[in-house]
């Protein structure tokens, strides 16, 4: 029953989850920016959460049966949302500038020749800014946007709000003012279309992703396998799965699967569950994740991914203030403290089904701080990884989806509980008649024979009469 065929009930929460999930936003607010500006370290206190819920949803669904695949287009929805210890959206942060920054990193890989021009772009759209940090409303930096103004005259300037407006990741508000943010570009917005297999044939293959825009592999990792796509979407996972297997999934925001490796078995409102984990590896020491790396030379420590060369800005990702990553990170920055509780991967897994009944996925995204001679605000730099911000996805299913679960689990107990008995009472029915059998093995019973006297003297005939004709020695004959 656990397929994604036509009718199944586990297809329509695959095609819409019947529940927002929660959808938390953590900021890393800078409280010196223009101390860094002159070389000191960042300081940076985090700010949230900010609190939303994600609304999932699977459409334009198309079915090919001879293949036994399932086609779609992701969509994923944002909602504001209230509840204790959010933070309101009108809380003013300061954050590197994420245009600035990216722009500026991207260029020094592709082509540092045009720093110049980036140099002179940012004084014009800017007007002179005295530093890389943008100060504003957390709801603007995350979904509203932040105002571009791209109205310049200058060629540097113009050159650059062209580049912008092509990458159509930005809002128009007119034809002079840009707005960025740093979520609203993902907000109803339809990805890029999945093909994955139903499971209906084996169920072992149930959500597995065959094809993704197109391609049955990627073509963004210099080898094969890194280029592999393995696993499912994350909503979904086949049943009845072994602990090494894993839980593996796709990101394709991160270009590359990613496998949750089992840490224990445990218990959610009763139900019998595994608990997964997951990290981003060792880049730096492990040969299978060197294809990972921007170049085999410029791998990043344990724990930190660089996204260049999947959305084409070097941004870096991780576990929230750099959990389980190479404790230099943590050094490079003033006011991190990560701990396992709040800033780990966990799943809880219900092997039965293939579902997640518990989740806390969390990622961080940061930025390289480093000095540049050929642009202003970046001369004194002291070289570091900045975080920005990191998100928590989660979801605990509630008394509503656990329930049948907690019935499927009673049925089960019920089962095995029959069948203990039956095979009890059978074993108790072939002792009993092995006892009775050899207990009588080697016993003879008698039966006694009693004289019986003559009920008359002479032989009664069918009716009843005696015959007269014989004597009684020849009667005694027979």
């Amino acid at each position: 029953m656990v397929n994604l065929g036509p009718g199944m009930e586990i297809r329509g929460m695959f095609l819409k989850v019947p529940f927002g999930l929660s959808f938390k936003i953590y900021i890393f607010n800078v409280t010196n920016p223009m101390e860094i500006q002159n070389g000191a370290i960042p300081e940076v206190n985090e700010v949230g959460p900010f609190c939303f819920q994600e609304w999932k949803e699977k459409v334009e669904v198309t079915d090919d049966e001879d293949n036994d695949i399932i086609s779609y287009i992701s969509k994923d929805t944002f909602t504001r949302t209230d509840g204790p210890g959010c933070v309101s959206g009108q809380a003013v942060v300061t954050i590197p500038h994420p245009l600035i920054l990216g722009i500026v990193n991207a260029v020094m890989r592709a082509k540092p020749g045009a720093l110049s021009l980036i140099n002179k772009a940012f004084k014009s759209i800017y007007d002179n800014p005295t530093s890389i940090f943008l100060t504003g409303k957390a709801d603007d930096i995350l979904f509203d946007g932040v105002n571009i103004n791209c109205g310049v005259t200058d060629f540097a300037g113009k050159a650059i709000c062209a580049q912008l407006r092509s990458a159509g990741t930005l809002r128009e508000v007119d034809d002079k003012i840009l707005a960025f943010s740093l979520l609203g570009p993902k907000n109803g917005t339809l990805q890029k279309r999945i093909k994955a297999l139903r499971g209906t044939k084996d169920y072992h293959d149930v959500g597995r992703i065959v094809e993704h825009d197109g391609m049955a592999k990627m073509s963004v990792w210099p080898t094969e396998e890194c280029n592999k796509i393995k696993g499912t979407d994350g909503t979904v996972f086949p049943p009845m799965l072994k602990k090494e297997e894993g839980l593996v999934s796709f990101a394709p925001d991160l270009c590359r699967s990613l496998a949750a490796f089992w840490v224990k078995k445990t218990k959610y409102d009763g139900i019998p569950v595994s608990e997964y984990s997951a990290s981003l590896g060792d880049m730096s020491k492990n040969e299978h994740e060197k294809c990972y790396c921007y170049t085999p030379d410029t791998c990043l420590k344990k724990g930190v991914m660089d996204l260049y060369k999947c959305i084409g800005v070097p941004i870096y990702a991780s576990m929230p203030h750099f959990y389980d990553s190479d404790e230099s990170y943590v050094k490079g920055v003033k006011g991190l403290r990560p701990n396992k509780t709040e800033h780990e991967i966990i799943i809880l897994f219900e092997q039965l089904t293939g579902g997640p009944v518990s989740a806390k996925k969390r990622l961080q995204f940061s930025m390289p701080l480093e000095p540049n001679q050929k642009v202003d605000l970046f001369k004194n730099f002291t070289t570091t990884v900045l975080p920005m911000f990191w998100v928590e996805e989660g979801v605990d299913l509630n008394n509503t989806f656990t329930k049948p679960l907690k019935m499927l689990y009673t049925m089960k107990k019920v089962v095995n509980v029959s069948k203990w008995v039956i095979l009890l009472a059978s074993l108790g029915g072939m002792i009993g008649a092995a006892y009775l059998f050899f207990n009588t093995n080697d016993t003879v019973t008698i039966t006694k024979v009693k004289d019986v006297k003559k009920a008359a003297s002479g032989i009664s005939t069918v009716n009843g009469n005696v015959n007269r004709a014989m004597s009684e020695n020849e009667v005694d004959k027979y």
